[in-house]
């Protein structure tokens, strides 16, 4: 049975996301369309008559615009296949602002069925839609449905497996009298019949006319020669003018006209809840207290509510190394296993419950409305250091991932903005970064909660995140100033209402950029444990039936380690350091497990953990190897350095340049041994050690 294909379109923000998550559940996949680097996510219906892809177009307020997700949905509606259909989103509580995007795609003729979400919003506010009304007016079928708890799904998964309920109705709205009378007799002349050809033709005309939002003639070149001809010798012969400021005129007319008879509003209570909330949260003062606040606070759980968890996964991984260690004779294989794939890998799965309470608690900050808030609240701090709030939203994701963080920049249109955002985006702490800081952190940190309560390792983890949010502004600047001095665009943006959160949603979110981090950083570690394990046993001799394997530091790894270890010494660092330093430089969390290789030889007590054996290493003088100087000196390096080969990859791609990746990674890495040996200097000048 083939399956059909519908593309689920909508404003951002109306409630897509979480609608596709009901409907394919964890039956999704993520790639690129076709030629371009837009992420396209897809899923599967299966429990209908025939199985139905789905494919989530990026949200837009309309067709067309400069950034690269805006003409990839623009393209996939023009040059769709016959067969494909539209599932329009509408935000109930917007409806104005999404008619006009679904009037454009009504426009194309493309075969649409609606679906309008935030059904327990509008019962809150008292707000009733006439279903009946808008289905006479627009000609589309239209379900009323509530995603975030998914009143509604089933019923809707029926509806869209019958082919019947997709309509083509065509143009609604009318131009000026004068100028949709000129259209109909051109119509006619040219024997236009469909929505399609009306589309190109109204196309054709905006470009004949010198709209500055058409400068695209394949629609008049899609016109036979003397068609093309004759059009532009008749247009000209006359007086009309068509441009998308007027259709936009008449379509909101249009619009207007149509809720009045559908609307029908009560009183609105919460309103002057949300009226006060937004009075503190984009307060000049308040507002910043209420960010930071959240953010600390985040760094607090990530430390506390994680602790049990991480206990758990780290005794469940002893248990299996001691089932291995009882079981299999002593040899090369057992070393591996324990050593190499456990000991490397199980390092970095230790940490997976402080990512996903990372990811949780963002989550919960973009579906709440927040986030946009934020940003609209960041725009002037950011502006005087020449950028707008367009780039704060990208900058934050980076706290999750830097990947999809310079891939989010598309949305920036000015190209000084979206380059210096790109430059300075892997400076915020990510996630691949805290397997690293919290091994840091913890061991060199190992002191009593503040006043009972206060997790000094979350304050030194908010710390973190405050100098990297600090220095990407001042590096943003630098750049602005001397490499990108185009000025900055306007920033314009709709602050969304609050919502309470789709826990769903979030599950889903959560559970894919978990298995994410584990299978792209998993299959990286798990490589380089084997190479470091090689490196840290060999050169080996086979005597009395017995294999030897070299001490740590007669080993390849130790020798080489050895080798570089003077050009590490002003920063603090010892050759174990520098060896786990270079090999992060594929993936910052793979210092974790090269760690957990190095001084899995030669520790005290066979099970203690990676952060006791830190703690127990000495210099040669008796003091401790992990000081706080040294802990605060690895940690700034690793603030700083670019230690990260996909990010600087998605910097070629975004940029098609091969300079920028080159200049990120120069700039990154000069500034972290900069400031990392300035810092160990300048407290072993002041006493400390």
């Amino acid at each position: 049975m083939t399956e059909k294909t519908i593309y689920l379109v909508g404003n951002p923000n109306c409630g897509k996301t979480t609608l596709f998550n009901h409907l394919t559940g964890l039956r999704q996949k993520t790639g690129n369309f076709s030629g371009v680097t837009v992420e396209q996510k897809s899923g599967l219906i299966i429990d209908t008559n025939q199985p139905i892809n789905i494919i989530d177009l990026p949200g837009t307020y309309g067709i067309g615009g400069k950034t690269e997700d805006k003409k990839i949905t623009f393209e996939i509606l023009l040059s769709r296949k016959p067969n494909s259909q539209i599932l329009y989103v509408l935000d109930a509580l917007n409806l104005e602002r999404g008619l006009q995007f679904l009037l454009q795609v009504l426009d194309m003729g493309a075969p649409v069925s609606v679906v309008i979400t935030m059904k327990d919003v509008l019962e809150k506010k008292n707000i009733s839609i006439d279903i009946a009304r808008l289905k006479s007016e627009l000609g589309v079928n239209i379900q009323l449905i509530n995603a975030k708890s998914g009143e509604g799904i089933e019923e809707l998964k029926s509806f869209l497996s019958s082919e019947s309920n997709f309509n083509t109705p065509g143009r609604k709205w009318n131009w000026e009298t004068r100028e949709e009378k000129h259209l109909s007799q051109l119509k006619t002349d040219l024997n236009i019949t469909d929505t399609k050809s009306e589309f190109f033709l109204i196309q054709s005309l905006k470009f004949i006319s010198n709209d500055p939002s058409q400068k695209d003639e394949r629609y008049l070149n899609s016109f036979p020669p003397e068609s093309k001809q004759w059009l532009l010798q008749n247009f000209k012969a006359t007086d009309h003018s068509f441009h998308y400021q007027e259709e936009i005129l008449r379509k909101s007319f249009y619009i207007k006209q149509l809720l009045a008879k559908a609307l029908n509003f009560s009183n609105n209570p919460t309103q002057q809840v949300t009226s006060k909330i937004d009075s503190m949260v984009l307060h000049p003062f308040w507002g910043f207290v209420v960010f930071f606040s959240l953010m600390a606070f985040l760094f607090q759980l990530l430390f506390s509510w994680a602790e049990l968890p991480m206990k758990m996964i780290e005794d469940g991984i002893r248990l299996i190394q001691d089932t291995i260690s009882l079981q299999m004779p002593d040899g090369l294989l057992k070393s591996l296993l324990l050593d190499g794939v456990l000991g490397g890998v199980g390092s970095i799965v230790v940490f997976v419950p402080q990512i996903a309470l990372l990811f949780i608690f963002l989550g919960l900050l973009e579906e709440s409305g927040y986030l946009a808030r934020a940003s609209f609240l960041m725009d002037k701090t950011m502006g005087r250091f020449g950028l707008s709030g367009k780039s704060f939203i990208p900058l934050l994701s980076s706290a999750a991932c830097a990947v999809p963080a310079i891939m989010g920049t598309r949305t920036i249109e000015n190209k000084s903005d979206r380059f210096t955002t790109i430059m300075i985006s892997p400076l915020i702490m990510c996630s691949a970064r805290y397997p690293v800081y919290i091994l840091i952190v913890g061991t060199v940190f190992n002191v009593p909660p503040l006043f009972g309560f206060f997790n000094i390792q979350g304050l030194v983890l908010f710390g973190m995140f405050v100098l990297g949010m600090v220095t990407s502004l001042i590096m943003g600047l630098i750049f602005r100033r001397t490499v990108f001095k185009e000025d900055s665009s306007y920033f314009i943006l709709e602050l969304p209402r609050y919502m309470t959160p789709s826990f769903r949603s979030i599950f889903v979110s959560v559970y894919q950029k978990v298995m994410a981090f584990l299978q792209s950083a998993g299959q990286i570690i798990l490589y380089i444990s084997i190479i470091l394990w090689f490196l840290s046993v060999f050169p080996v001799k086979y005597q009395n039936d017995v294999w030897e394997t070299s001490s740590i530091e007669s080993s390849y790894i130790g020798q080489t380690g050895k080798f570089i270890e003077p050009a590490l010494a002003p920063m603090g660092f010892d050759w174990k350091i520098g060896i786990s330093m270079l090999t992060s430089f594929a993936a910052r969390e793979v210092m974790v497990s090269t760690m957990a290789v190095l001084y899995g030889f030669g520790g005290d007590e066979e099970n203690e953990t990676l952060r006791e054996q830190l703690r127990k290493e000495k210099k040669p003088d008796g003091s401790p190897r992990w000081s706080p100087l040294t802990g605060i000196s690895l940690l700034v390096f690793f603030a700083f350095a670019s230690q990260c080969m996909s990010t600087l990859a998605t910097v070629r791609k975004e940029t098609q340049s091969i300079l920028w990746p080159m200049v990120q990674f120069t700039y990154m890495t000069s500034l972290a041994i900069f400031s990392s040996t300035l810092i160990y200097q300048v407290g072993k000048l002041l006493g400390f050690s």
